[in-house]
């Protein structure tokens, strides 16, 4: 194993590479995996927030024709809670990270909404669009205490 300058040539670079990390190392790469690169990822209510969008695809589908206005309204706000909670996340400033919770949540409050109109509508399976309100709901609380974390 022929060395250059004092460096490792690249064959010797692989097969330090190639070598199994002991399994604390392994433990500790799982870990930033799950919680990705960036702030919004390592955030529970991140992850809710996601739930909540799944949640409001399927019920979507079981919304008729004539209603589309008010499935457009309900993936928008969903998708949108996702997207202003991790803008936020990733804001440097407190102020700017509450204002974009701040916003998040109003979004979550129009999830929350959408789900009641299907209710007193009809529309929809009635036990999935009460877990939409409830997923809101969740998110709506963590989003407020975030909130609260940021206030300067």
């Amino acid at each position: 194993m022929a060395k250059t300058n004092g460096q490792p040539t690249t064959d010797e670079q692989r097969t330090t590479h190639d070598q199994p990390r002991p399994a604390s190392d392994d433990h500790k790469a799982e870990n930033a995996e799950r919680a990705g690169s960036f702030p919004h990822e390592k955030l529970d209510a991140y992850r809710v927030a996601l739930e909540m969008v799944a949640l409001a695809n399927k019920v979507t589908e079981q919304i008729p024709r004539g209603h589309r206005n008010i499935a457009d309204h309900l993936l928008r706000a969903a998708q949108n809670t996702v997207l202003l909670l991790a803008e936020g996340a990733n804001r440097r400033g407190p102020a700017l990270k509450r204002q974009r919770f701040v916003e998040s949540r109003g979004e979550c409050g129009e999830v929350a909404a959408a789900a009641d109109v299907l209710l007193t509508s009809n529309i929809g399976t009635p036990s999935d669009v009460k877990d939409l309100k409830h997923r809101a709901s969740r998110v709506s609380a963590m989003l407020t205490r975030l909130i609260a974390r940021h206030a300067g």
